[in-house]
């Protein structure tokens, strides 16, 4: 049997192979080596020699190949039919209905050239054989027979390989002959599959880059297995079992369409764009705060920060440093340690809602662009007054009550004096008020009105001795009152103990005769002061006092009983009986009933009615209170004569009105 040649380099291989032992490609087929056909049975166009001899059998005795002695060939059995296969191995119902009659004039070319034969085993069949060579040559035979030996073989043998002359007139219409013997119709015989001349001197060695530029699927007329490339050695042994590897290799992820791609690309760059529209729609979008916050003055004018936030209930806990305040109604006043500055002031909140609820810090902005408040620190000084303070940028105009203040280094202080507001005896809390209007206008703004409110309280201050004038004969008196509890109290310079309940009694020394005066305060942290004045003259003699007295004009009972605020204060002098004198703490209540020679109109009826004698006694209508803010020893019945000053009067338990006097003493009998 002839050797098998490789389809990729064309070398001789053994029979039954799987690898090429010159260039290492892989032969077996998937099915083993069986899957090739025998070299005896293949041709180079692919084409069953048996199905060509069949062909050949089938089609109608050459006229011409009787004259050469040449027999049919038997069909092989099992083999398909003639009409179902093509020269190159193709169905013939593919290329169309079968060709017509050969022209028995064209027998004379070349049928099949470089064909392998399988007439009998280890017969070579070779289109580059010499003439005259016998087409099958008997076992062990040579396959080329000697020089000489007769062309044709036995009769009724049918040979292949043979030229007949073609019709003189269809030879010189036909064309030229190819050139060389290594020419055939279909092709270029390929070197070691069908040799040109046997014996000819061996081919140049090959090209070594002819194996790497051959493309052995390019070439007409070649039989060849797939294409295969020979891989580089791999040193894992793993790889070189596939069908374990195989095992391990998870399947290839299935290809997306590109329609899909693009889809996929729409959708996220959608998305992208949604994402930052919503990032700067909550970065822009004008939302309200949730926390806001204002300086303004509470209710005692002081500056405090008011804060509103609308997301905290009642009960939670703000905080501005060491300010603290309680959320009520959405709205807290937290107290300041000190002013804000003119300008722009950025604080932090801190924020502790009651419960599980979020506690947070949050910065807040409070832009004050002028500021007008009161001052009370001057309320304590010698002369109390009420300060506003005004400070504004520089440029702004500012006009308080009516006056515009000049502004150094965009400050300036206004003060009021409050003197006779919190001067004189009151033993209720009053309430120091005052309203003081300003106008601000800004440089770049516009003008703005408003008004600034002082509301106080006034230590309240009685005195129970010795009143608001007294004249004494002796070198001390007993100064007592009441004022409010935790009160400081001072007489002049004097600081005068008070006690827990808010009352005092000090001895005050006069170390020589003569008038003075001096002044009582009580001071209250946060309140005005109350002031109160009392003159104090020391004389020898009382009587002697009294004449002194005469000479200020002094009003009687007639004026007194008319009633009427313009006579407190007056000086007056009475003359009356005493009908009822009682001790009530360090000053002395004396009840005296004024006679017809004072003025009143009814002693006289009142006198008659009693009958010879009895006492004159005047009416409800003709009684006077004295108040003495001293020891006096004045009885009931005496005739007493009292000097001092108009008071307003003492309304009595059931409604009546009472005139009354301060005393500032007194001596017995008629003056």
């Amino acid at each position: 049997m002839a050797p098998m040649h490789c389809p990729h380099c064309g070398k001789p291989i053994p029979e039954g192979a799987n690898v090429c032992p010159h260039c290492g490609a892989a032969l077996a087929p998937p099915g083993g080596a069986a899957g090739y056909l025998k070299p005896a049975a293949r041709t180079m166009v692919g084409v069953a020699l048996p199905d060509l001899l069949r062909q050949g059998s089938s089609a109608p005795a050459d006229p011409g190949g009787a004259g050469h002695g040449k027999a049919a060939l038997p069909p092989v059995a099992g083999a398909p039919g003639a009409a179902s296969r093509t020269i190159v191995g193709m169905p013939a119902a593919v290329l169309g209905s079968a060709p017509g009659r050969a022209d028995p004039r064209l027998s004379g070319g070349t049928l099949a050239v470089g064909t392998p034969g399988a007439a009998a085993p280890r017969a070579r069949f070779d289109a580059s054989a010499p003439p005259g060579a016998p087409v099958h040559a008997a076992p062990g035979a040579p396959v080329y027979p000697p020089p000489g030996a007769p062309v044709h073989a036995a009769p009724g043998a049918q040979l292949l390989d043979h030229t007949v002359p073609l019709a003189p007139g269809l030879a010189a219409r036909g064309p030229a002959p190819p050139p060389g013997a290594s020419r055939t119709l279909v092709g270029v015989a390929r070197p070691g599959i069908a040799p040109l001349a046997p014996g000819a001197p061996a081919d140049p060695a090959p090209d070594p880059d002819l194996e790497a530029r051959y493309q052995p699927a390019g070439e007409l007329g070649a039989t060849i297995a797939p294409m295969r490339f020979r891989a580089p050695e791999l040193r894992n042994p793993v790889l070189m079992r596939p069908h374990r590897l195989k095992q391990r290799l998870a399947p290839a992820p299935p290809q997306r369409r590109a329609r899909s791609s693009r889809r996929a690309v729409v959708v996220v760059a959608a998305g992208g764009v949604l994402a930052l529209g919503a990032v700067l729609f909550a970065l822009l979008w004008p939302s309200a705060p949730p926390v806001t916050a204002r300086a303004r003055a509470d209710a005692g004018g002081r500056e405090v920060i008011e804060l509103r936030c609308d997301s905290c209930p009642d009960g939670t806990a703000v905080s501005i440093g060491e300010g603290r305040a309680t959320i009520a109604g959405r709205v807290a006043q937290i107290p300041l340690a000190s002013p804000l500055s003119v300008g722009e002031n950025h604080m932090k909140v801190a924020i502790d809602r009651p419960g599980r609820g979020r506690d947070e810090t949050v910065g807040v902005s409070i832009h004050v662009a002028y500021r007008i408040r009161p001052d009370l620190g001057t309320l304590q000084g010698e002369r109390p007054s009420i300060q506003v303070v005004v400070e504004a940028s520089k440029g702004t105009q500012v006009t308080l009550d009516g006056k515009e203040v000049a502004l150094a280094s965009g400050r300036a202080i206004e003060s009021i004096d409050v003197i006779e507001a919190v001067t004189g005896l009151s033993d209720e809390t009053k309430t120091l008020s005052r309203q003081v209007p300003y106008t601000v206008a800004p440089p770049d703004g516009p003008r703005e009105q408003g008004v600034v409110s002082v509301a106080v309280g006034i230590v309240p201050l009685g005195i129970e001795a010795p009143g608001p004038s007294v004249v004494i004969d002796k070198e001390s008196f007993v100064l007592a009152g009441r004022t409010a509890r935790g009160a400081q109290l001072f007489a002049g310079a004097h600081p005068i103990t008070v006690r827990p309940d808010g009352t005092f009694a000090h001895v005050m020394n006069v170390s020589s005769v003569g008038a003075t005066q001096f002044e009582v305060r009580a001071k209250m942290q946060g309140m005005a002061p109350r002031i109160a004045k009392i003159a104090v003259r020391r004389v020898d003699r009382l009587e002697t006092a009294a004449k002194e007295f005469a000479g200020r004009n002094p009003i009687g009972y007639v004026e007194l009983a008319a009633g009427g605020k313009d006579v407190i204060g007056k000086p007056i002098a009475l003359t009356g009986e005493v009908l009822e004198a009682r001790r009530q703490g360090y000053s002395t209540l004396i009840l005296l009933s004024m006679p017809r020679t004072s003025g009143c109109k009814q002693a006289g009826a009142a006198a008659a009615s009693a009958g010879p004698g009895a006492a004159a006694r005047s009416p409800e209508t003709c009684k006077v209170r004295l108040v003495h803010g001293a020891d006096n020893p004045a009885q009931r019945g005496d005739v007493l004569t009292a000097y001092g000053s108009v008071a307003p009067p003492f309304v009595a338990p059931g409604g009546a009105e009472i005139p009354e006097v301060w005393v500032e003493f007194t001596v017995k009998g008629a003056r």
